[in-house]
């Protein structure tokens, strides 16, 4: 497919750009430089969106519109190509591109004079970012962003690339030079590169659109998968693939299920090696707990440091499976301070929790979070030297003169055999002075909306941190969260993607839904506060929705409901990326929310997408893993908790269920016997007595009334 988009575009007489974007990746070294803030004589349209990646952009000379029809009609009404740049608040090289061409006077009066040009955060329009982000990778080998995309009036790309720099450098042509000649190029040959840009766009759609066949549902396709995602494991570092690194959090809970069942023990030890190399590297900040987004090396020292909610509100529950599994309270500490950071630094007043921090602070990345040697020296006193071994901090620094604080086994043992008693509580007081030392610094920017689709992966971080710590503030936190948006993000049926400010998003997406519902399952099995049916209530509705808007007759899912007219196709995400697929986290919430209400219509939706994308498990395994995850709940052994009644035995068997890795539980409680769920029919205690009902696959045992016969039966699942 690529070998043919390629023999289009080299008609079109750009070969020498081509052939430089084709050898671009994302990620390659620039030298440090200090971002300046635009000039305040200038100001555009992005100065009235909400977006703060928008309005980062805001004062530059180019005359940016958001995306929308008042940009589109002016393409099409002046018949100029459009540049459509797409990105978010806390990437590191959208803030160098901004800085390098979108201030440069010399390099905006050229995108002002030639194309029409549009700004989109990718998180308030991920349907935008999914569809160009297809053609980019299909058209360069590689994505990421920012994103760049030269677009015809009609919106179909004919050139496409990532970060440019000025000039000629890394092996990428300089973003004035691309400019200068697609803008002579669309003057001079404008047909052929409409019949480029229609060819190219045929093509990809057709390839997109092409129905994998799929394949009976099978067990062995789930072992097969699993194999292959274990092929491509770093037995060294721990991790997939080289750099940059990801941390791949469905992967891992693949590879712990995985040990479940087979009882396998390079799964376990997979798992474990990267959980804790990531927690113990720089891609962990060991002063103020949460993951930066991923990792430039192999042993997870230098990150990128942004810090997206996603991310550590995936990594959370991994952590808790491998507590449930290990019992190591290393993974309680990680998950203790990821939580705790997010609500310190991530958390609106009315419940929400924000996106991202940013990767730059002063104009340089990573400035807030490093340190050098005189700093700690300082700070610490005559008590800095254990500190600094445990954390491997030298006076050369390992980035850039300074040091990223991390932990290996060697400055581990070090930090041991320093003598200082109590070392774990001599390091807790000594992070404290140095979080108290940072606040200080000049923050990252917070990019301040709150996603509908990333708070319901923080509903389910807080209920698996409840479930495993016991503490009460985690479940308040998700019980918070979810009463906002059920108040104030759901109106009439529609769901609210972006809010900030008091500015709803327009348009409903499969994300929201997923993500949410999955939280709210989560929810009603902690939530042991307010009376917990209303959650499963809420998720029932919205997947009532989410059907009617997203899914077809052949069981394929779609990010966006029918006719969008911004959009050239309609767009489907049935691999994990950044986050898992919308469309496999919904057919896992509906094969869950069957069991729990009967509604037998959501197994027919679910197995219909599992046989309709069961194809490309087979072609993608490593891109398909939240799907994998979909058809091991399928396929594998289903087991219930049913509680019922009044007391403190319920309270201990439900702490006792939380911890234990049990994978595709149902946990389900009734203490007035007031639920209409099918789960506690005929379940009820008429004395209010506790009965608890622990069933495999529709098969029960006997019931029992005590903490110690609960924990019997649990302990031999």
């Amino acid at each position: 497919m690529r070998i043919h988009i390629y023999r289009v575009l080299f008609s079109v007489g750009l070969l020498a750009i081509i052939l430089a974007a084709a050898a671009s990746g994302t990620e390659k070294p620039e030298p440090k430089m200090k971002q300046e803030q635009p000039s305040s004589k200038h100001k555009n349209r992005l100065a009235s969106e909400s977006s703060p990646y928008l309005l980062q952009h805001a004062g530059n000379p180019v005359d940016w519109y958001p995306w929308g029809e008042e940009a589109l009609a002016k393409a099409k009404a002046e018949d100029k190509p459009i540049f459509l740049s797409i990105g978010y608040s806390s990437c590191h090289w959208c803030h160098v591109m901004e800085h390098e061409s979108f201030e440069n006077e010399e390099v905006a009066a050229i995108m002002n004079k030639y194309f029409v040009n549009i700004k989109v955060d990718r998180e308030q329009r991920p349907d935008i970012d999914e569809i160009y982000m297809s053609f980019t990778t299909a058209l360069t080998g590689s994505g990421g962003w920012p994103m760049s995309v030269f677009l015809t009036p009609d919106l179909k790309p004919f050139y496409a690339g990532t970060y440019f720099p000025p000039d000629d450098r890394y092996g990428r042509p300089g973003f004035a030079k691309v400019l200068t000649q697609l803008a002579e190029a669309y003057l001079t040959r404008k047909q052929e590169i409409i019949d480029s840009a229609n060819n190219i766009y045929s093509t990809l759609v057709e390839q997109i659109n092409a129905n994998v066949k799929g394949t009976d549902l099978d067990r062995k396709a789930l072992a097969k998968a699993v194999e292959q995602l274990y092929a491509n494991f770093d037995t060294i570092n721990g991790g997939f693939g080289g750099q940059p690194k990801f941390p791949h959090s469905i992967e891992l809970s693949l590879f712990l299920r995985q040990y479940y069942r087979t009882k396998d023990k390079r799964f376990l030890q997979a798992a474990e090696l990267a959980l804790k190399n990531m927690a113990r590297g720089g891609l962990y900040d060991q002063i103020g707990g949460g993951f930066h987004r991923y990792a430039t090396d192999n042993r997870w020292l230098v990150p990128h440091f942004e810090k997206m909610l996603y991310d550590n509100a995936l990594l959370v529950p991994v952590y808790a499976e491998a507590f449930q599994i290990t019992k190591n309270r290393f993974y309680l500490k990680v998950i203790s301070e990821t939580l705790d950071f997010i609500l310190r630094e991530m958390t609106d007043k009315r419940g929400g929790f924000y996106s991202a921090l940013d990767a730059d602070s002063e104009g340089e990345e990573g400035k807030f979070y490093v340190w050098n040697f005189g700093e700690i020296k300082n700070l610490l006193g005559e008590q800095s030297e254990p500190f600094m071994s445990y954390f491997n901090i030298t006076a050369e620094g390992n980035f850039e003169g300074h040091n990223i604080l991390n932990v290996t086994d060697a400055s581990e043992n070090a930090a041991e055999k320093s003598g200082v008693k109590e070392l774990d509580k001599y390091l807790e007081q000594s992070r404290n002075k140095l979080l108290t030392a940072r606040s200080r610094r000049i923050r990252p920017l917070t990019d301040d909306k709150i996603l509908t689709s990333w708070n319901g992966l923080a509903i389910s971080a807080f209920c698996h941190g409840y479930q495993v710590t016991g503490e009460r503030r985690y479940l308040d936190a998700a019980i918070k969260c979810a009463t906002f948006i059920g108040q104030q993000l759901y109106k009439s049926g529609h769901l609210t993607h972006s809010f900030r400010e008091g500015i709803h998003s327009q348009g409903e997406f499969l994300e929201d839904y997923s993500f949410l519902i999955c939280g709210l399952i989560d929810l009603y099995e902690s939530d042991r506060i307010t009376g917990n049916d209303q959650w499963i209530s809420f998720a029932q509705e919205l997947a009532d929705n989410a059907i009617k808007l997203f899914a077809d007759e052949n069981g394929r899912l779609y990010l966006r409901p029918q006719g969008q007219e911004d959009l050239i196709y309609r767009p489907k995400e049935e691999r994990d990326g950044a986050i898992p697929a919308a469309g496999s986290i919904f057919i896992e919430n509906l094969l869950n929310l069957n069991r729990i209400t009967g509604n037998k219509q959501y197994l027919a939706v679910a197995e219909k997408g599992l046989k309709a994308l069961s194809g490309l498990v087979a072609q993608y395994p490593a891109g398909m893993g939240s799907l994998v995850a979909g058809l091991d709940y399928y396929f594998e052994d289903k087991i219930e908790i049913v509680l019922v009644g009044k007391g403190e035995e319920l309270n201990q068997m439900l702490e006792s269920a939380y911890q234990h890795y049990i994978p595709n539980l149902v946990i389900a409680f009734d203490r007035d016997g007031n639920s209409a769920l099918p789960l506690f029919e005929g379940r009820q205690s008429p004395v209010h007595e506790v009965r608890a009902f622990i069933c495999r696959n529709s098969v029960c045992n006997l019931p029992v009334t005590t903490v110690k016969e609960f924990v019997n039966q649990i302990s031999g699942l």
